[in-house]
């Protein structure tokens, strides 16, 4: 029986060790996949733990995006937004909205 921690710590490694956020078409099932669980589990730590698999995964991408943008100065947001793993600009500017609006910012 794999626990709640060997579970959690799967997660950590995969997403951000392995950086599965870079996958544009990383999905809950994809991630329990690579976690080798219950993507019922998965999705139940993800919950508690960083508010949803989308909330996580997209502030890993935001944070990666952040990092990008300050060694490559001059990319583009299109550039910027493949690099971090967002399927398109919109889809990074959305998640940026999302994150500001959860955090008051």
């Amino acid at each position: 029986m794999v626990t709640r921690d060997e579970i959690y710590k799967a997660i950590l490694r995969e997403v951000e060790e392995r950086q599965a956020y870079l996958d544009c078409q990383l999905t809950l099932a994809s991630l329990s996949e690579r976690c080798k669980t219950n993507r019922t589990y998965v999705s139940s730590i993800l919950t508690s733990e960083f508010g949803g698999f989308f909330q996580y995964v997209n502030r890993c991408r935001l944070a990666h995006a952040a990092a990008y943008k300050e060694h490559h100065p001059g990319a583009s947001v299109d550039e910027v937004a493949k690099a971090s793993g967002f399927r398109n600009r919109q889809t990074y500017y959305n998640a940026v909205h999302r994150l500001e609006d959860s955090e008051g910012i």
